[in-house]
């Protein structure tokens, strides 16, 4: 019986282990532009750190003040810090370009780029380093942004307490037979 438990506690972890949440929030501000400008977007993202992959849960957008043209995931960059293209996601399938507002879905394969290898890019997203962008004619470096951030995980404090408090009730079960 000691084992089974064991080994369901084992399985337990490795699960929660291999998938990471996001959440992502696109705004003007976060690209540098008026926050007077409407465009907004959400949404959440969830990392397979065991089959390297990024899904996308329902990112939708909208209130761009022209049809979208392009749209990235850059890094590793702060908040506010602008860099390179890390993955496509307009021509990647992802996202239908030519509109002002939609949403997508689907999961992207992290590979190799260049000598930025798959373990260091799920550092870098774990850390809150890369971002999220759409584009569009008058805003050709983006007209909104969102920095992709770790959801937080449930502080262990609460886990320990039920995990102590059930061997606890299993030791007193034990004495009172």
């Amino acid at each position: 019986m000691k084992t089974l438990a064991f080994l369901a506690a084992a399985l337990t972890s490795l699960a929660v282990a291999q998938a990471q949440n996001f959440t992502v929030t696109l705004d003007p501000a976060q690209d540098g532009n008026s926050s007077s400008l409407p465009g907004h977007g959400s949404g959440t993202l969830t990392l397979n750190t065991t089959l390297d992959t990024l899904t996308f849960n329902n990112i939708t957008f909208s209130g761009l003040s022209a049809p979208s043209t392009a749209s990235h995931i850059h890094g590793p960059a702060a908040q506010g810090v602008s860099v390179g293209v890390l993955y496509n996601l307009g021509s990647g399938g992802f996202v239908t370009l030519g509109s002002t507002s939609g949403s997508f879905n689907g999961t992207l394969h992290l590979v190799t780029l260049g000598t930025y290898t798959v373990p260091t890019q799920i550092s870098d997203l774990e850390s809150g380093l890369w971002y999220m962008n759409i584009h569009d004619q008058p805003f050709p470096g983006g007209e909104i942004r969102g920095q992709i951030l770790p959801v937080p995980e449930p502080s262990a404090l609460p886990l320990l307490g039920i995990g102590v408090s059930g061997l606890w009730l299993l030791l007193r079960r034990r004495r009172s037979r």
